[in-house]
């Protein structure tokens, strides 16, 4: 049974994660809301950090690509060039692979008592609290996600998932079981050897946290690859894991795109498992891939579209909050968004208006800014994308009511947006927008919500906002979603697992769960 993970906060108030995210703090201090349009006539803040870290980590050493190249790395504020970083390509994948191999059949990471593997574990997650200033700099200026995020909610939980699987070598247990007959039988768990893994852009240090920390508790070696649009931040990690004592070829990692580093890292024979976090259209890519070379296991951690439901007992200010929080969070980008916004017919006006009001007042601006809510896309690509499902919108007779347009004249970004009377047959409706686009539709009973809310190709989660336990125990077993969030949203945690029912993916992510699927 796949493991669902259920989250309620029924008669309590909103998690400081929450509290925090959807309601800053320092909100609008020297800022200026999104309607006016100023904040980003202002220079850009310069990221005190230097970018030193741009080659391949091969086998424990900085290295330039086989072939010499390079690519561009982007600030989404200004799409000005950041640094060029080596372009890995399929001999760099083998390179990393033989490395990984080498280091996995003869090398000591495998061998090592399970205490010193938790040991250096431990020690590196003191090395990311050491350098979380760096780290999270980097991490905006490579993706654009606000510093308030990056440094004081996923730093933290970066160095949180990386103690608690420190903690887990020691306790992968084998089993002795009964037999028929004079035998003794003994179960053993052990590594399943070089583990492949390609992470996105949206949250680059979490995902490499989520592939990681569980693969090295185990025993394996990774290469991994990162996303062409952010590969700062993983580089510079990877090598305070070297810091921290990580043997040499035991963590490669090579930037580089898709179809190239991607797919040779996918359909590679020397790689006994893969990991990867993308849409669910590169996901079947990946797995055929998989499938036509060694028959290689795939986890997949793809694509959402979910519905967060706004029920008739609901306190709507807190519920508009929440459903703010669950779509615009890291500027919609992200795969669980609350993107299909369902509210009671009786409550629909109201929650209407709140909605566009909360939408107005939402900070946007240079992301270093303190205060800032909301920072640009990732790059020109997502951003003509989002722009493109907001003309859908409008053209299939949604109605506006606010946003829609780029805000300011420079960088990706785009103004908070809102769309009522949307239509489940909608494309704004229906498929991923991954920006920040709310679309909220009405519905009349639970039954037709529930319906209407299980009708996606996607299960990866869902919201429910309701005082009622009834129907909070209704919902949570009904909708078919990988995490069921009741009066909250998007609250994670290292111990619970992660992943999707349907076209959201396989297998898990996180917690005990993880382990299971890197261990033979």
């Amino acid at each position: 049974m796949a493991a669902r993970r259920i989250s309620s906060l029924l008669s309590r108030s909103l998690p400081t994660s929450i509290r925090y995210l959807g309601k800053n703090p320092t909100y609008g201090r020297g800022i200026s809301r999104f309607s006016t349009a100023v904040a980003l006539e202002e220079q850009p803040i310069v990221p005190q950090v230097q970018v030193n870290h741009t080659q391949l980590l091969i086998n424990g050493q900085f290295v330039e690509a086989a072939s010499g190249k390079t690519f561009p790395t982007f600030d989404p504020r200004t799409g000005e060039v950041i640094a060029h970083v080596a372009e890995g390509d399929v001999e760099d994948i083998d390179r990393a692979v033989a490395a990984a191999r080498k280091a996995f059949d003869e090398g000591p990471w495998p061998r090592m008592s399970a205490y010193e593997r938790s040991r250096i574990m431990y020690r590196f997650a003191d090395l990311l609290e050491k350098h979380s200033d760096e780290l999270a700099v980097l991490e905006v200026w490579d993706n654009g996600k606000t510093y308030e995020q990056a440094a004081k909610a996923e730093l933290p939980m970066v160095a949180r998932l990386f103690r608690y699987y420190a903690g887990w070598p020691d306790k992968i247990h084998g089993l002795t079981a009964p037999a028929d007959g004079p035998h003794h039988v003994q179960i053993l768990h052990e590594p399943i050897g070089v583990v492949g893994q390609i992470i996105p852009w949206n949250f680059p240090l979490l995902m490499f946290a989520w592939k990681v920390g569980p693969a090295l508790a185990c025993g394996n070696t990774i290469v991994l690859k990162t996303a062409e649009q952010t590969p700062l931040s993983a580089l510079y990690a990877a090598r305070l894991f070297h810091e921290a004592g990580l043997p040499d070829g035991v963590l490669n990692v090579v930037s580089g795109f898709g179809p190239t580093a991607g797919a040779a890292l996918a359909s590679h024979m020397e790689v006994d498992k893969l990991a990867f976090t993308g849409s669910t259209d590169t996901g079947k890519i990946v797995l055929g891939l998989a499938s036509k070379s060694n028959l290689k296991p795939v986890t997949l951690e793809l694509g959402g579209k979910s519905p967060f439901i706004v029920c008739e007992d609901a306190d709507i200010d807190k519920a508009v909050e929440v459903a703010h929080f669950a779509l615009f969070f890291n500027q919609g980008q992200c795969c669980c968004a609350g993107s299909r916004t369902f509210v009671h017919e009786r409550v629909y006006d109201e929650f209407v208006a709140k909605a566009k009001e909360r939408a107005r007042r939402r900070v946007v601006g240079d992301p270093f800014k303190q205060g800032v809510e909301q920072g640009p896309q990732i790059d020109s690509e997502q951003y003509e994308k989002i722009l493109k499902y907001i003309k859908h919108g409008i053209e299939a007779g949604a109605n506006l009511e606010i946003g829609g347009e780029r805000f300011g004249q420079k960088g990706f970004y785009i103004q908070p947006t809102v769309f009522s009377d949307v239509q489940d047959d909608m494309v704004i409706a229906k498929e991923e927008i991954f920006g920040p686009v709310q679309s909220i539709l009405k519905f009349k009973d639970y039954n037709e919500v529930i319906k209407r809310a299980n009708s996606t190709r996607y299960g990866l989660a869902a919201g429910v906002f309701t005082k009622d336990i009834d129907t909070a125990n209704t919902m949570m077993r009904a909708l078919k979603a990988g995490t069921v969030w009741i009066n909250c949203f998007d609250v994670f945690d290292a111990a619970i697992p992660f992943g999707g029912y349907k076209m959201s993916g396989q297998g898990r992510e996180k917690g005990i769960d993880s382990l299971k699927t890197i261990c033979k």
